[in-house]
């Protein structure tokens, strides 16, 4: 059965590779833009992948992105949400008031109302996954050379995190709701990331688990067997 995707975090075309290898795995995609393309070909982007504006700035935003989504899959069946810290980096450099607040609206704010909107219209809607994503940024133990890391960038990802970990926490027990956290070191190519995610994503009892309740939410890396990968419920009380 084709599934319908929808990608936020990592605009096309720089989320380019992400979605392509999403209409590999039977997939059909939609993916954040920060302005609409002009003379697409039956709205789309290329085969199977089509474009939906997010400008980042409200919660009515989110909304509207997934009105958007919806409009043209008309069931979501997942979401992934993309935080790629060296991205972000390239783009929020300097430490200064008016780069904080903009870094606080694109980089934090922005991915809470949309979570908030995603649950919201799973919990209307039939359920569905949210799949949060972490590409982290360079350091000592994972790449010898460290390249600069955006401070914004890096606050950012820790609060990312946060918000992965307090929904897995908070939805370990809703019924049709699956919440899966995955992360890649810094230097993974995103086809090679995207190909792993949708394999787990796919595979017979790749995602399911329960939640240890002594660790709590743990990200699973790029690499991690498919058996070992967990959505998060709690053990029933007995």
């Amino acid at each position: 059965m084709e599934k319908n995707v929808l990608f936020a975090g990592k605009e096309y075309p720089d989320g380019k590779d992400f979605a392509t290898v999403a209409t590999n795995h039977n997939r059909k995609v939609v993916i954040t833009v920060e302005s609409m393309p002009e003379g697409l070909k039956d709205g789309e982007l290329s085969d199977g992948i089509y474009p939906a504006l997010w400008s980042r700035n409200s919660s009515l935003a989110a909304r509207s992105l997934m009105v958007q989504a919806e409009s043209i899959c008309e069931k979501l069946h997942e979401v992934v949400v993309v935080f790629d810290t060296s991205w972000y980096s390239s783009h929020f450099i300097e430490m200064t008031p008016e780069h904080c607040s903009r870094a606080i609206d694109r980089m934090i704010a922005c991915y809470t109302y949309l979570v908030a909107e995603i649950l919201s219209r799973f919990k209307r809607k039939g359920g569905g996954t949210v799949v949060f994503v972490i590409k982290k940024s360079s350091t000592p133990a994972n790449g010898g050379f460290v390249k600069p890391v955006s401070m914004l960038a890096a606050m950012a990802e820790g609060a990312f995190k946060g918000l992965g970990e307090s929904v897995a926490m908070t939805y370990a027990q809703e019924e049709g709701i699956d919440v899966v956290l995955s992360m890649a070191d810094y230097g993974t190519a995103d086809t090679h990331f995207a190909n792993w995610l949708f394999e787990v994503l796919d595979a017979p009892n790749g995602i399911a688990g329960k939640m240890d309740p002594k660790k709590g939410p743990q990200w699973f890396k790029m690499g991690a067997k498919t058996s070992k990968v967990g959505l998060f419920h709690r053990p029933q009380k007995k």
